[in-house]
């Protein structure tokens, strides 16, 4: 299926695809000849002919959303259409894709080289949005390169405020990651602070899962390595671990524990003071509610909640 780049209005649209030859019509990347496909006399040229299992890198035609990527001084810009594409698997600004055929539609040169950044002291080359340091970008304030974003310090970036390489998302402090907060290293998620975790808020490495500080975890919260479950602070356990309240386990998952709202408002004599007698009702019917080891923690014991509670106790 082919997808043409232009808009019934005449407008170049996101889904624009283009080639970028020297002025013979020759890729400067690969040196393939295309003079006997270039448009003429107002019409597309003809199709490329067509390559069985086109591959990055291997085999096929290439074209890019992002002409200015690849644009040189000279070059001409053709809007393409093309057929059985490959996109490529890694995060990042997206700079070419691979087809089985392509065709190329117009020359747009002339169009599209008034949106090239004039230079000016400190400015890269071939940006099309202002204020970038660094070269070929597609956003705006960017000191690295390539980056289809804005403000990044890395390069090959898609998305915003990343000092990594190649994510896609915002605010990266590493590479390769597919998603927001990440200061580790090909992540698939946000707020990872490890590498190569698929999930949030991971501080291990290589976890399938959310909340993990060890590393090789597939499952939630658990601070050992190689888990398969959640909750677990050991090695090679599989299943969930108990959740243990007043030093026994129960039989409620962790994450169908609820505390009253008190519980989670420090100074927590001020919040128990100011508690609602429901919450502290709620409290004293947790799961093995214990006197001795509640007042060991917070320092509230049995006579504060008699007190409170005008002597009943539940």
């Amino acid at each position: 299926m082919s997808k043409t780049a232009i808009s019934g209005k005449g407008k170049f649209v996101s889904e624009a695809y283009y080639k970028v030859l020297n002025a013979n019509g020759v890729a400067p990347t690969t040196g393939f000849d295309y003079s006997a496909y270039l448009p003429k006399d107002g019409k597309p040229g003809p199709w490329l002919p067509e390559i069985s299992g086109a591959q990055i890198s291997k085999q096929g035609y290439y074209l890019s959303k992002h002409w200015n990527m690849w644009y040189e001084d000279g070059a001409r810009v053709y809007l393409a259409e093309f057929k059985g594409a490959v996109m490529p698997d890694i995060p990042g600004a997206q700079e070419r894709i691979c087809c089985g055929s392509i065709r190329l539609l117009k020359d747009i040169t002339d169009e599209l080289a008034s949106s090239l950044q004039q230079d000016y002291p400190g400015c890269g080359k071939f940006n099309i949005s202002r204020c970038n340091t660094g070269f070929r970008n597609a956003g705006k304030s960017n000191t690295g390169s390539f980056n289809d974003g804005a403000l990044n310090t890395g390069d090959y970036n898609k998305g915003d405020f990343n000092t990594g390489n190649r994510n896609s998302g915002i605010d990266n402090a590493g590479d390769f990651n597919s998603g927001n907060c990440n200061c580790g290293d090909y992540n698939k998620g946000n707020y990872n602070s490890g590498d190569s975790n698929t999930g949030w808020r991971n501080s291990g490495d290589f976890n399938v899962g959310h909340g993990n500080s060890g590393s090789f975890n597939r499952g939630n919260r658990n601070s050992g390595k190689w888990n398969v479950g959640d909750c677990h602070c050991g090695f090679f356990n599989e299943g969930n671990a108990p959740t243990y309240m007043f030093n026994k386990p129960v039989s409620l998952p962790y994450k169908e524990i609820k505390l009253p709202k008190w519980l989670a408002k420090p100074p927590l004599r001020d919040s128990f003071e100011s508690a609602e007698l429901s919450e502290l009702e709620e409290t004293l019917k947790l799961p093995n509610f214990d006197f001795d080891i509640f007042e060991r923690i917070t320092g509230i014991g049995k006579s504060d909640f008699e007190r409170r509670l005008g002597g009943r106790l539940p």
